[in-house]
């Protein structure tokens, strides 16, 4: 199956099933689930980007981005993912579509 560019995603387990890193867009909900799936599988959120969803597509924010820790990458992925998910709770009231790096 091949990723839809014209839609959001809202569950989180398509992101690894689709191999959306760096490219899907996510619902709050859906980024909060790929963060805690990530942690599961451990593996690092590398970088998170925020934006607006609407009928045009997708308009990334350049204020809302993310970068994680490259020492909390090797090291702890489960409290790096803690704070990814944290930046989601904090921007998911101004920007409602994410696309996160792993």
């Amino acid at each position: 199956m091949k990723i839809d560019d014209q839609k959001i995603y809202e569950d989180g387990e398509d992101f690894f099933e689709l191999n959306g890193n760096a490219v899907m867009k996510l619902s709050p909900e859906a980024a909060l689930s790929v963060c805690k799936i990530a942690t599961f599988r451990r593996v690092s959120i590398g970088r998170i980007e925020g934006g607006i969803f609407n009928a045009s597509g997708f308009e990334a924010r350049g204020d809302c981005v993310w970068d994680s820790k490259v020492a909390v990458i090797f090291d702890s992925p489960g409290e790096n993912n803690e704070l990814a998910a944290k930046f989601i709770l904090e921007e998911k009231f101004v920007h409602n579509a994410f696309i996160l790096t792993v």
